[in-house]
Formats: structure tokens, C-alpha cells, sequence
């Protein structure tokens, strides 16, 4: 078989000594031996877990920990039970969920009238060949984090006025007046919101303007997508956002645009993406994909091919591409820059590619540039990707953001323009460029009115504050496509004495109709005339509430046919913006976790490990191993210190730790947007730097890139946690890859392997364990994980995992049950691992390939861990799951020492505060340096999920295969009166995954799909040569790319 060198950091590549030294150890820190045996300790009395420790391997041991009981306490049942709920058994509802950026349909997981967990929806009005489909069935990390949101401590419980408490018909009351005075002298009133989807919400701000005609509606989006859509105007007179098709296309070319990641819908194109990317023996062809960029994205990294260039050069990449293909055609070429030979030569075979796919193909652009948009439009009109790729008719409502009118909206506000403003889900003060400019305008606004759901950097400026439900209090409906339609629904009453936005307007307006209702008429009278399904509309709408989704025909027309393209101008305009580039150059981005901030208080995305570079709870100035080394820059993973540095361009300056990432621009630094809050909540504030004064302008539209900045070294230095090195496999063979040439040549390849290692687990002194019935296992096909760890925290959410803070994921103490492991090597390299072997020659950190690995319990048959442990605290059930006792654990933790994995996590501190939860006492612990009352607050508590053990300090703890749906389906086939069937029990890994990476079942179901996963040629099971026996077949990574990976036969070694 064919190996390449995988390497999951620099200090791993290279050999580093320290790294070499700290890898070898057991534990991170050293052990206080002398600390614990002075005498003052010694002499001290013994604790219970003290002296269930020393007690060590003797029986008496497991005696005395399984004698552990919790103080009885009496339930109290409901006096009247609602009919829907019955104890114990958790209902779902269907919703969506949307924050302004990121939209997924959702089934809404409950027990006992609280949301615990986020499933994606699948839909049955929804039809199989539709173009919306792959909305539905994935999700991200953001929709899976955002249940935590509704149980924010921080959350406002009551409206406010100039930050005094205040009731509600008072406030009301006051607005109102302030409102109809405006109207009646002629000022002018404002609304801000993000891009709103409801329709029902468009028609009450339509009816707000009608009631108030001085009020004019502005979209305002942290991120803008508007290049996009002004481009489509110009060339097709359709101001949209087109709906984009990758699992159409046979060849894709990025330039920028991280689709995989952040960029529009990301949930959706990934599902589309792994479409035409899963290969079998059936199905040997896949796509291939091209990108171009200048810092290493999530997109990026799952390229078969890539090439960098400066921020300032993608646009002269997307001309040079146009000239290529334009030439094939005999027309004249646009005026463009030079790039580098590397991206030349990419776009020269990616031009070919696209000639010879044409129809299927697809070409698309991160640049929210309108003349690189317009460029980009003619590229797809000569590939023929209208009508088939890209779809103007069932476009996308998203992301309609209106950069122009929000620039115009603060000079109005400067000059004493606006009388009152309105402010729903905006909150420009913290994340627009000029966000301290627009503080200053505010305060200039007579009446000012936040409709945020939180007290945010503007909501705190503005004189009132009308608290909005968080979504899952709230009901709503929402068309992010053409033709489609999705309702939201409250799943608990709202904790708090908030009340939902569009409540507020229509109080605002006189209107007695709750929204609820209005919805109704809404629907009633636009959406029910679409459909021929259902006579009656009370029918249809209770079936659109349970299903959740409603689909009709789309009847606008479909322009494919007149794309302009005249594109000279345009070319001219991006020649003239390229004249300002300068030797270094800024790029801000977005994270999958912290997004635009939004989410900085929520601790479960704070702590998800960004996917590129494994860093935790900040953000970071990325710089090449180039640069870094040209400029003195250094950061060491052992100790977690990096150099800082300050960032300055014009009048904004800020010092920012540097992160060295192979694969980044020598003439790049590139730096995520959404963290430096300032009111974002005890988690999120003060966490890293606010990235959006770097933000620049056309005139039009925001830009992305910053070419003016300089970068001076402070010499000082800055704790980073990151989590990629803090388990090594010390070169064993984890990850494994090949060519789609090769794979096509032999794609049974690991059949052969697979039966050598069936002798070699036969070779035992211990009798044989038997499975009379089911033996559950997963598969997991890398060339469908993407990276993004949407698995990572549905798992979090599912199994009640804690979250521990930036200081203990720096002492290795993270908790995570499922890791996404990333992987770098050189493309073309060869050849086992060899320290002999100089790689100085091979080394172009500029030009790496990057492979994702989820990994989590092996669940094996064979199990280092439950042979160590000295009380039978982890053992093996009868159908293959490797369990946890943790009334039984006594937290020798020989477990994870022997594990090979590293998948086994120790609970340290009471990160639960799970000690008192029998008391119910709400205790107080320190968490990220301030007092905390964390998860013993009876509001947070509320998102645990009751199914899943809240572990206590000293316990071990990790994956179970969500032995609790295991449980809960073996009821449900009872209850039915038949036996589990393939799919009836679902990881909340499996269900989160918006790529279908992840398989769970029964392997030993020969027709199951899991156990086709398993036969497969491309499976193979890591570290097997341990003969550990594991329960997850790992499907080897695929790349189409003209490399032919040389094979060699691999011996098993230890």
C-alpha cells in the first residue's frame, strides 16, 4: 500500500527536542512527588478518593467505590400534565434555524419541556430530486451550539430604559409616543436589521413603513456577500444570490471562497460537495477541485489542488482564468497582473478541465468585489453553468446585505438626520469597520430602540432596550430560497420577560394581532394559493408545522440566457484596485466556531478547536514559516508561548499573538473577525482581538483584504492553547491517502491487508469474546469529513461534556470525547517515515496537503484500557461496546496511559460542578479567572441532556457509541413489536455530520451499510498492527490528482 509522511505540526516535522521530550511523557506536567510525600501531607488525614487511590489494585477497592449513594430526594409530579409530554421520552419539534448568516431546517430535540440538542431535519414535503434538498439533513457547529445560547445566563430578563429595569406597557407606551411625534413633525425614522428571511417579518416592516412613512428599512450584515449580488444585477438584472449546485459539477474552482467553511451556506454546499467526491468500486470517478487563495482554508484544505497567492491577487487570478478560457474561444483577453508560476500553472490546468466539463463545471469567488463577481459571471456563462451549476431562478434569499445604504445611514445619523432608529439583530457598533464612529452617531439619534436579545456593544449606547426571544421561544417562518418555505416554532416558554421582535413593531403600530397570527394571515393569503395538495388551509397549515417545510414552484423566469458579458470595464477597475497592493498584506476571515461574534459567549464553540489550527478561546495573526523566520517570529507548542505583535494600519493599531501556519502566503497575515468583544457575556468578553476596523471599502461594497499594514515584533509573548499536538501517535500509521488513478487501478487494495490482519488477531492467549447478537461499529470515510466539527460538538451537546477553559485545555485537559486530528504532508512524497531522511530539500510549507481524521473510542475487542484498570471501571458489554462504570471508576487514570488512541479523558476539576448537583446547591468555582457560578446555575443546567451520567472530579470518561440511542431504539423496535433494523439507532455524530462521513450500525448485519463500509477495499482500521481490534473502519482519503503515490508494502510493526 502506499504511505506518505503525515505530520500534524512544524515541531513534529522537524524533530523539535522539547516536542520530542513532552511526547514521550505520560503526563504534561510533572508529578509532585515531594509536594505529596512531605510530612505535612503525609500526616494529614486520608480522604475517601484518597484512600480508595492507595487502596490500589485490591478487591476491597471496587467494594468501596461501587458503595457511593446519592442523597434520596422526592420528585414532584406536574399537578396537570400537558398531553404531549411523557416523562422520560423526549419530543421534537421542527424549526429553522437562522442568525443572520447561517440557516438550517432543525428538529428540535426535548425532555420535559426543555431543548437539549439540535438534529438536522429531513423533510417528507421536500422532493427527492429538488434543488433545496441539501438544506436538509445537515447541520454545522453554530446550529448545534445554539441551544446553549437559550440558557445564557447573560441573556436580558426584562426590557430596559437608559439601562434602568422598566415593564412593558411602559415602555410601549413610551415608544409609541416617541414614534407618532416623529411622524407627526416630519422626521425621519430608520430600521436596521440583518438580511431577513420571514416573509412575514418583511410584510410587518412594510406595514411599519405604511404606518410610519418617513421610515426607510436598512440591511446591514457583519460579513457582506452584496459584491455578489450587485454583480448579478449587472449582469443579469437579478439582484440575488444565485443557488449554487457543486454536486453537479465535475470540476471546481475556488478562488477565495471558502465554501466548505463560512462562505453563504456552508452546511448545504458541503452536502452538496461529498456528492460527486464518494468513490467505490461501483463508482471510480469523483470531481476535482481547484483552489486559489491566500490563507489556508477549510475549502482549501480539501482541495486535490492547490496554489497561493496575495489577498490582492485572487482578482487578478479570476482575469487570468477568463483570459484562458476566453482564449480557447478566439476573444480578446483582459488586462490583468502577473501571478506566481505555481498559480499560473494551476489555472492553466484547471482552464482545460473547465473546457472539457463544460455544462458541468463551476467557478466561484470569495471576492466581495462586484467587478470580480461580474468577471466571474462571464467565466460560468462560458463554461454553460446557468441553468446547470448556478441557478438564478431558484436563487438564494440570503445575504442581502446593503453596504452602500449602511455607509449612507451613519452620515445621515452624523448630520442629525435620523430622529429614531430602530435596531433588530444589528450590532454595528461592535462589528461594522467604523464601529466607533457609529457609536458616535448614535448618540446624535433622539429615539433609539434595540430589538437585540442581548445587551450587546450597541444595545448598551441605545436608550431603550426591547428584548427579542431567542429563536427556539419564538415563531417564525422563513424563505431562504426561491420556493421555499420553513417555519420556526417555540419549543419552550420564554424564560424570561422578553417578548419576540415583530410583537413589538405590531404593539408599535397599534396592532392588537399577536405574530403568531399574523403568520397565519400571512401564509393564508401568500403562500397557500401556491400549492394544489391541500383544500383546506387549517389542513395545510398544521402539516406544514409538523413537517416543518413547504415547498412550491418557483415562477419567476429563468435569465441563464442573457448573462452579460461585457467585462472590460470590470477587468479595468480590478487592474487599477491591484495598484495598491504592497509587500504584506491582511486578510480577515471568518472562524466555523466564533463566525462573526455572535456566538463569543458561547462557550461550546469558544472551546471548538478551529480546524486548521487547533487554537481555543482566541484569535490570531497567521503568518507563513517564511515570514515567521525572515522576521524573528517564533511560537513553541510545548509551552504554548508565541510572540506577539503589532498589527497597524492607519489610525488602528492592536498587538495580536502570531500563529505559524504552513500553507499561508509568504506576503500574507491573515486574522479572524469575531472575537475582542467587549459585552458579549462573562465567556466571551475580552477574549482575543476585534479584527473589523481592518475591514476596507470601495465605495460600494466592504472588503476583506487590507493591503496598507505593517507588522512590528513587541517582544513580548502570549499564551495560545491548542490541542492538534497534545496527542501523537509517534509515527504509526493513523492516516492513509492515495490517488484516484490509483485507487481506479486497485480498489480492492486493502481486502488483502485486512485478511493478513484476521490471522494475526486470531493469534490470542485469551478465549475468544462472543457476540450472540448485535456488535455495533461506525465507519468513517475521510474523503467525505471536511473537517468542519459539527460531530464535535453534537457530541458535546448529546453526552454532557464540559467545557474547561482556555487554562486547563493548556495543561492538556480538554475534554472532548471526539477530536478531528489534522493532517499535513508535501504532495508527491513518498517513503516510509525514516530520521535519517533529509525533508529540508521536499519542505514548501507554502504547498502542503491536508487530511481530517475524527477520532474518538475505538470501541475495541481487544482493549488495552479495560485490562489495566484495577476495579472493572471500564469493561467490554456483549455487543462491542467498551463501557464506563463511573460509580465504579476510582481515577487511577492507567486507562488513558494504556490507551493507544488517546481518546480517553480524566476529569480533573469539577468542571459540572456535578458533586453538588444532589443538593442542588448553587456553589460558586473559579472558571477562566472570574467567579463562576458555570454549570451550577439552574438555568444552564437546564441543556443537559438527562439520558447521559453528569460525571464528577475524578472520573474517567469517554465515547459510548451514544449508548443511550442505542437503548432508546431497542425500545422503540419493543414497542413496535420487531427487531432493530439498519438505521434505527443513529450517533449524534452521524446525525450532525452535514458530509454523511459517518456510518453506525450493526456490522454484524451483512446487508447493513455500515457493514458494507467494513468489506470495503478502501477500510482499514488504525494502529490495527496493535491488534487492539477496533470497532471503526476508517475509509481510506481519495485526492484526483494527476500525483501517482508510489506503493509500497507496509510491514506491521509495534
Amino acid at each position: 500500500m502506499e504511505h506518505k509522511l503525515h505530520w500534524k505540526g512544524l515541531e513534529e516535522l522537524d524533530d523539535d527536542p522539547d516536542f520530542l521530550l513532552t511526547r514521550d511523557k505520560e503526563f504534561i506536567d510533572e508529578l509532585p512527588v515531594e509536594e505529596i510525600f512531605n510530612s505535612s501531607i503525609v500526616n494529614k488525614p486520608a480522604s475517601r478518593r484518597d484512600f480508595l487511590k492507595m487502596l490500589g489494585f485490591s478487591v476491597s477497592a471496587a467494594t468501596m467505590a461501587a458503595s457511593c449513594r446519592i442523597p434520596v430526594k422526592k420528585a414532584i409530579p406536574y399537578v396537570i400534565k400537558p398531553e404531549e409530554i411523557v416523562p422520560g421520552v423526549a419530543n421534537y419539534y421542527a424549526s429553522s434555524f437562522h442568525d443572520g448568516n447561517d440557516y438550517c431546517p432543525v428538529l428540535v430535540k426535548t425532555r420535559d419541556g426543555r431543548p437539549i440538542k439540535i438534529e438536522p431535519l429531513i423533510s417528507s414535503h421536500i422532493a427527492k430530486d429538488s434543488p433545496n434538498r441539501f438544506l436538509f439533513g445537515g447541520t454545522n457547529a453554530r446550529a448545534q451550539a445554539s441551544v446553549l445560547s437559550l440558557y445564557d445566563m447573560t441573556r436580558p430578563r426584562q426590557p430596559m430604559v437608559t439601562g434602568k429595569k422598566a415593564k412593558w406597557d411602559v415602555v410601549d407606551a413610551e415608544i409609541r409616543k416617541r414614534l407618532l411625534d416623529t411622524k407627526n413633525k416630519g422626521g425621519n425614522i430608520r430600521i436596521l436589521t440583518p438580511t431577513i428571511l420571514s416573509p412575514s417579518t418583511k410584510q410587518i416592516i412594510d406595514d411599519f413603513i405604511v404606518a410610519y412613512p418617513t421610515a426607510k428599512h436598512i440591511v446591514y450584515d457583519p460579513v457582506s456577500y452584496a459584491g455578489i449580488a450587485i454583480a448579478n444585477e449587472k449582469s443579469s438584472g437579478k439582484r440575488v444570490i444565485p443557488g449554487y449546485h457543486f454536486e453537479k459539477a465535475n470540476v471546481i474552482v475556488s478562488i477565495g471562497a471558502d465554501f466548505l467553511g463560512t462562505w453563504i451556506s456552508p452546511a448545504e454546499y458541503a452536502r452538496q460537495y461529498v456528492q460527486n467526491r464518494k468513490v467505490s468500486p461501483e463508482k471510480t470517478t469523483m470531481s476535482r477541485h481547484y483552489q486559489i487563495e491566500s490563507r489556508l482554508s477549510l475549502t482549501g484544505s480539501n482541495a486535490d489542488k492547490r496554489a497561493v497567492v496575495k489577498p490582492s491577487e485572487e482578482a487578478a487570478a479570476v482575469v487570468a482564468l477568463y483570459n484562458m478560457l476566453a482564449g480557447s474561444l478566439g476573444e480578446a483577453a483582459l488586462p490583468t497582473g502577473k501571478l506566481n508560476s505555481r498559480a499560473d500553472k494551476l489555472l492553466s490546468q484547471a482552464a482545460s478541465d473547465l473546457i472539457a466539463n463544460k455544462g458541468k463545471a463551476l467557478v466561484v469567488a470569495g471576492s466581495n468585489d462586484a467587478n470580480v463577481q461580474v468577471v466571474v459571471n462571464a467565466i460560468n456563462a462560458i463554461l454553460g453553468s446557468y441553468g446547470s451549476t448556478l441557478d438564478l431562478k431558484a436563487h438564494s434569499n440570503t445575504h442581502q446585505s446593503d453596504d452602500k445604504g449602511m455607509m449612507q445611514l451613519m452620515n445621515d445619523m452624523n448630520a442629525g438626520a435620523v430622529d429614531a432608529l430602530l435596531i433588530y439583530g444589528a450590532n454595528p457598533v461592535y462589528d461594522h469597520m467604523h464601529g466607533n464612529g457609529f457609536a458616535d452617531a448614535l448618540k446624535k439619534v433622539q429615539t433609539s430602540i434595540s430589538l437585540n436579545d442581548r445587551a450587546d456593544e450597541t444595545t448598551t449606547l441605545c436608550r431603550y432596550h426591547c428584548p427579542d426571544h431567542h429563536y427556539l421561544e419564538s415563531w417564525n417562518d422563513l424563505s431562504a430560497k426561491a420556493g421555499l418555505y420553513t417555519l420556526c416554532q417555540p419549543t419552550i416558554w420564554p424564560l424570561f420577560d422578553t417578548r419576540q421582535a415583530q410583537d413589538s413593531l405590531l404593539r408599535w403600530m397599534g396592532k392588537t394581532e399577536d405574530y403568531y397570527a399574523y403568520i397565519k394571515r400571512t401564509w393564508e393569503k401568500n403562500v397557500f394559493p401556491k400549492q394544489a395538495a391541500y383544500s383546506d388551509f387549517q389542513t395545510f397549515w398544521d402539516m406544514s408545522v409538523k413537517d416543518g417545510a413547504f415547498e412550491v414552484p418557483v415562477t419567476e423566469s429563468d435569465v441563464s440566457s442573457s448573462i452579460s458579458t461585457d467585462v472590460m470595464a470590470a477587468a479595468t477597475a480590478i487592474m487599477n484596485a491591484a495598484s495598491k497592493s504592497s509587500s504584506i498584506e491582511l486578510q480577515v476571515y471568518e472562524k466555523v466556531g466564533a463566525g462573526n461574534g455572535r456566538y463569543a459567549n458561547n462557550p461550546w464553540l469558544q472551546e471548538l478547536p478551529d480546524p486548521i489550527s487547533k487554537v481555543v478561546w482566541d484569535n490570531y495573526l497567521c503568518v507563513s514559516p517564511k515570514y515567521a523566520k525572515d522576521n524573528g517570529l517564533k511560537m513553541d507548542v510545548v509551552s504554548h508561548k508565541t510572540d506577539v505583535v503589532t498589527l497597524t494600519s492607519g489610525n488602528t493599531s492592536m498587538d495580536v499573538p502570531v500563529y505559524i501556519q504552513p500553507g499561508q502566503c509568504d506576503e500574507a497575515v491573515s486574522l479572524a473577525l469575531g472575537y475582542g468583544r467587549e459585552r458579549a457575556g462573562r465567556a466571551g468578553n475580552k477574549v482575543g482581538q476585534n479584527a473589523f476596523p481592518f475591514v476596507t471599502t470601495n465605495g460600494d461594497t466592504c472588503l476583506y483584504i487590507n493591503p496598507s499594514i505593517s507588522i512590528k515584533k513587541t517582544g513580548r509573548s502570549f499564551d495560545l492553547a491548542m490541542t492538534q499536538t497534545h496527542f501523537s501517535f509517534e509515527g504509526r500509521d493513523a492516516i492513509r491517502e492515495t490517488s484516484l488513478a490509483r485507487y481506479q487501478a486497485h480498489p480492492n487494495e486493502g481486502v488483502e491487508e485486512k485478511e493478513e490482519l484476521g490471522k494475526v488477531w486470531s493469534e490470542t492467549l485469551y478465549p475468544e469474546q462472543e457476540f450472540p447478537g448485535i456488535k455495533w461499529g461506525m465507519s468513517i470515510d475521510l474523503n467525505s469529513c471536511i473537517g468542519c466539527g459539527a460531530c464535535s460538538v453534537a457530541c458535546q451537546a448529546e453526552n454532557n461534556v464540559p467545557v474547561v477553559g482556555k487554562t486547563e485545555v493548556s495543561r492538556v485537559h480538554e475534554m472532548s470525547w471526539l477530536r478531528i486530528d489534522r493532517y499535513y504532508s508535501f504532495p508527491g512524497e513518498t517513503g516510509m517515515i525514516d530520521k535519517e531522511k533529509d525533508y529540508d530539500e521536499i519542505k514548501d510549507y507554502q504547498n502542503v496537503q491536508v487530511a481530517f481524521q475524527p477520532m474518538l473510542c475505538q470501541h475495541c475487542d481487544n482493549a488495552p484500557c479495560e485490562n489495566v484498570c484495577p476495579v472493572s471501571a471500564t469493561n467490554h458489554s456483549s455487543e462491542g461496546l467498551n463501557q464506563m462504570a463511573y460509580n465504579r471508576c476510582i481515577g487511577t487514570r492507567y486507562c488513558a496511559n494504556n490507551c493507544p488512541y488517546k481518546v480517553r479523558r480524566f476529569n480533573w476539576l469539577d468542571y459540572t460542578t456535578a458533586d453538588v448537583f444532589p443538593w442542588n446547591e448553587p456553589w460558586k468555582v473559579p472558571t477562566l479567572g472570574v467567579e463562576d457560578p458555570g454549570m451550577s446555575d439552574p438555568i444552564t443546567r437546564m441543556v443537559l441532556n438527562p439520558d447521559v451520567t453528569v460525571r464528577s472530579r475524578g472520573v474517567m470518561e469517554k465515547c459510548t457509541f451514544c449508548v443511550q440511542r442505542i437503548q432508546d431504539g431497542k425500545l422503540q423496535a419493543k414497542k413496535e413489536g420487531r427487531p432493530l433494523k439498519d438505521g434505527d439507532v443513529k450517533s449524534a455524530c452521524q446525525t450532525a455530520c452535514p458530509a454523511d462521513a459517518i456510518t453506525f450500525g450493526n456490522v454484524k448485519d451483512e446487508s447493513s451499510e455500515v457493514r458494507k463500509y467494513h468489506d470495503d477495499g478502501r477500510a482499514y482500521y488504525v494502529l490495527a498492527e496493535l491488534n487492539t481490534r477496533p470497532a471503526i473502519a476508517y475509509m481510506k482519503k481519495v485526492r484526483n490528482t494527476d500525483e501517482m503515490i508510489a506503493g509500497e508494502k507496509k510491514e506491521h510493526k509495534v
